[in-house]
């Protein structure tokens, strides 16, 4: 058997095998009925879990919008649970994307991930409240789903712009001082988005990686998957566990009355704030779908794949717009969205002259893409 083979066979019993151990734990921890309580917010996941893996947007890029707009819970609770579930489906993808050899951009993974973290401790610590259960970031809530939209929305310009006109990209880097600098820079605005929304360090680092250094949605798309991976790890252990709100515990009647830190002043529904029971639940889910999705954006060709990330975002914009009331009702909310929608298309054509500047005159360094 050759090597490509066997990879691929590893790549693919990899998410059956965590599986099969999710199923041995539900069951011996009789944890059925609290999966089944939450199908509904669960079941989202099928096809998030399928973005996460085949788009540089993330599971977040479903479950925020969805559970935030339609579902109507809490922004902190639909942010922990991206970060938790992509925890889960993200890092199986990561696997596949590594184990079967795609190419990636190695030191945007290494810059981005560490600029990162920084914004998600600044985003964790400075604009959310860690004395609260949920860690409620301390910004609006509507206005960070807007800011959220926005940010998805600018990301499929880039997309637009940079990679229609048979403009292909490339799948070589070279770089600079200042390329280096900008990868961390955008790495800190992504980890802050992704301590409030669950998602956005894989959109801010593709959006560098695509309209500033060129690099092929193909090789963009796997490194940013990897590096949102390595965020929501981060999330997970500082909201989940480090937070609490991964234990949440349940009374006799099935209500949320504490997480692993605080108790609950009155029991709450498990379908909007057990976030250990929808994590659990979903968790199956994304195991398997992110992988087919990381499997499926390796075959299909650009046209579809660039169709595929503009239609979510698309999805996102028009979502906001049908089902946050608040764009009716609060003035100043309604000039940012208008004003941020503007400036999207500023930035993305600015970001896309800024090449010549930040790959520059400057002496650059040769950087191959692979996972070596």
């Amino acid at each position: 058997m050759d090597s490509s083979k066997l990879r691929s066979r590893v790549a693919f019993a990899l998410p059956i095998v965590f599986t099969i151990g999710w199923a041995i734990y539900v069951t011996a921890s009789d944890q059925w009925p609290r999966v089944g309580a939450v199908w509904a917010t669960s079941t989202t996941m099928i096809f998030g879990g399928f973005v996460a893996g085949s788009t540089p947007q993330g599971g977040g890029a479903v479950a925020f919008p969805v559970f935030t707009k339609l579902l109507l819970i809490d922004n902190s609770i639909a942010r922990t649970f991206a970060l938790s579930v992509q925890a889960s489906g993200m890092v199986m993808a990561s696997a596949t994307i590594l184990i079967t050899g795609r190419k990636i951009v190695g030191r945007a993974v290494v810059l981005g991930t560490a600029g990162g973290l920084l914004g998600f401790l600044f985003g964790a610590y400075v604009l959310s409240d860690p004395s609260d259960p949920w860690w409620v970031s301390t910004l609006p809530s509507d206005w960070v789903k807007v800011g959220f939209t926005l940010a998805i929305f600018a990301m499929a310009l880039i997309v637009r712009q940079v990679f229609s006109g048979g403009s292909s990209g490339t799948e070589d880097v070279t770089w600079t001082a200042r390329s280096s600098t900008m990868v961390i820079m955008f790495g800190v605005l992504g980890g802050i988005a992704s301590s409030l929304a669950g998602s956005g360090a894989d959109v801010f680092l593709f959006i560098f990686l695509s309209a500033v250094m060129g690099v092929h949605p193909r090789v963009g798309i796997p490194t940013s998957i990897i590096t949102m991976a390595i965020l929501s790890i981060a999330g997970l252990i500082l909201f989940g566990v480090i937070g609490g709100q991964l234990g949440t515990m349940l009374n006799s009647d099935g209500f949320v009355v504490a997480t692993a830190t605080q108790d609950m002043d009155f029991p709450l529904e498990p379908e909007r704030f057990d976030v250990f029971g929808i994590w659990l639940g979903a968790v199956p889910v994304v195991a398997l779908a992110a992988p087919l999705g990381a499997y499926v954006a390796s075959i299909v060709s650009e046209k579809v794949l660039i169709g595929f990330v503009v239609s979510i975002a698309l999805a996102e914009l028009i979502s906001t717009v049908l089902f946050l009331d608040a764009l009716r009702t609060d003035v100043g909310l309604l000039i940012f969205g208008i004003v941020g929608l503007i400036g999207a298309f500023g930035v993305t054509r600015l970001l896309a002259r800024a090449r010549t500047w930040v790959m520059g005159p400057e002496e650059t360094e040769p950087s191959l893409t692979g996972t070596g």
